[in-house]
């Protein structure tokens, strides 16, 4: 999307027409002048990040989705505005402060130390080579015995802040 004028074009045409229901939904529920005009920010914030981060567009889609057709419905009369309705869009905010804050720390592999997904958090035990009861080679010579673990990959994500669920 990046050198995309058409699809600049169109997140641009979506981001406006849904503004205004979800300025309208926010006033509903209560909110003030000015704090309803940030619950439509927030939304296109959240949409703008996902789309960039290629990860939970759908997600954001469905929120803006939820959100119009609930300002609408209020709008006709079909929707009361009753208390599941003003919690609901009170959780917009921190929903959205939540999921952006997700996206942004994503951390990007890079051609010289690419991402090694993690197939789960636990260590696996150290694994000796060799028998360490067997009569070895090594044993006379003086020669450090060797293990193998898997803890190399677990490392480098944990130093680099990065968890299981971000390899999702």
């Amino acid at each position: 999307m990046k050198r995309d004028p058409l699809a600049w074009a169109a997140l641009a045409a979506a981001l406006a027409v849904t503004a205004s229901a979800e300025y309208a939904l926010a006033r509903a529920a209560g909110f003030g002048e000015w704090t309803a005009a940030a619950l439509p920010a927030a939304l296109d914030i959240y949409a703008v990040r996902a789309l960039r981060a290629r990860r939970d567009i759908a997600a954001a889609v469905a929120a803006m989705i939820a959100t119009n057709a609930a300002a609408h419905l209020v709008t006709a009369g079909l929707l009361p505005v009753d208390w599941p309705l003003v919690v609901a869009v009170s959780a917009i905010a921190p929903l959205v402060l939540w999921r952006v804050h997700r996206l942004a720390e994503r951390v990007e592999a890079t051609p010289e130390q690419p991402l090694v997904p993690l197939v789960n958090t636990v260590r696996p035990a150290a694994v000796p080579l060799v028998d360490e009861g067997a009569d070895t080679p090594g044993k006379e010579t003086g020669a450090p015995d060797v293990t193998v673990t898997t803890d190399q990959p677990v490392a480098e994500h944990r130093a680099a802040g990065i968890t299981a669920g971000d390899l999702r």
